[in-house]
């Protein structure tokens, strides 16, 4: 049997605005589905929620996972799969059950793993990404299921998100007054696109459904902080994943999710900028230039990551799906 190629699906960007009806997601998940129902990351368990299996670690529930499943089955709900409903409940039930409250208030969803990519992050750590995905789906489950405790998750895991307690933090601030979520906390700070971007997008999420000005506010400095850095992503020939390694995206990530992540955020704020460097980055999917240029930088990275193995060098695979 061949192994699925994520690559070789979409999941390409919706339509967006600011309205106050969520509705669909930003960008289309459907292909989650896919992945998650082939065993492509793990298997289920009898309710049907995402495990993820680890190596030696074993099979473990990723937030991550389970929320972008989550908004896939809400999406297909919406879109008149009614088969999904009782699993997209489930799914968000799951997050509602797992979430961590803290004393001082605020939620976080706790990875029950130590990360194989980056070393310092062992089990219990916690990724701005997780809660933004996780906002956006319990928002949209309160949306069409109208359940109280969807509503209630999400507003903690929005606390817990800006808590500030965290340490290393999710949230930086720059001199500027620009925001970045940190998919993967460090004290020298990674700045992973496509975490910032998802969680983003659940502070977004949050701001539509209350109309909190504050949350609008941590949103335009969020983008301003893409805007102001996103050169910093493009090598001329691909995209990067984070700013601290540096590391050349995957495949996967560069199509199906950098692209499609700057054209929402295109959509949403009617800036041309970001269409202007998806275009470009679509561009370098079909140069061979690019490509032959890309497969000679990460021949020499494999190298290097040979001989820097176990001092906190990356592996070079881009985990999971969408993290």
């Amino acid at each position: 049997m061949t192994k699925l190629r994520p690559e070789r699906l979409d999941f390409p960007a919706r339509p967006a605005s600011y309205g106050t009806s969520l509705g669909l997601y930003y960008q289309d998940f459907s292909a989650a589905i896919t992945l998650v129902e082939s065993g492509f990351h793990g298997t289920r368990d009898e309710r049907g929620i995402p495990l993820v299996r680890y190596g030696e670690q074993g099979l473990h529930y990723n937030p991550i996972t389970i929320a972008q499943y989550g908004l896939a089955n809400l999406d297909a709900v919406m879109l008149g799969e009614d088969s999904r409903r009782a699993l997209a409940t489930d799914l968000l039930d799951w997050l509602v059950g797992s979430l961590e409250r803290q004393s001082g208030g605020g939620g976080l969803w706790r990875m029950p793993f130590r990360d194989p990519k980056y070393v310092w992050l062992d089990r219990g750590w916690v990724s701005a990404l997780a809660q933004g995905q996780g906002i956006s789906a319990l928002l949209r489950g309160y949306e069409l299921f109208g359940r109280e405790q969807y509503f209630a998750a999400a507003g903690e895991a929005y606390q817990g998100l800006h808590s500030g307690r965290v340490s290393p933090p999710l949230l930086r601030e720059a001199a500027n007054g620009t925001l970045w979520y940190e998919e993967y906390p460090a004290e020298r700070p990674l700045h992973v696109l496509n975490g910032h971007v998802y969680a983003m997008l659940g502070v977004l999420d949050w701001a539509r459904v209350t109309g909190d000005p504050r949350a609008f506010a941590r949103w335009e400095a969020a983008v301003s902080a893409v805007r102001s850095t996103l050169a910093s992503f493009d090598t001329g020939y691909w995209s990067v994943y984070d700013l601290r390694f540096r590391e050349l995206a995957s495949l996967h990530y560069h199509k199906n999710i950098h692209l499609p992540l700057l054209e929402v955020v295109g959509s949403l704020t009617g800036d041309p900028y970001f269409d202007e460097v998806a275009r470009r980055w679509r561009s370098y999917l079909g140069s061979p230039r690019c490509r032959i240029q890309r497969w000679v930088v990460l021949r020499l990275a494999h190298r290097i990551r040979r001989i820097g193995h176990g001092r906190g060098v990356p592996d070079g695979s881009n985990k999971g799906v969408q993290s």
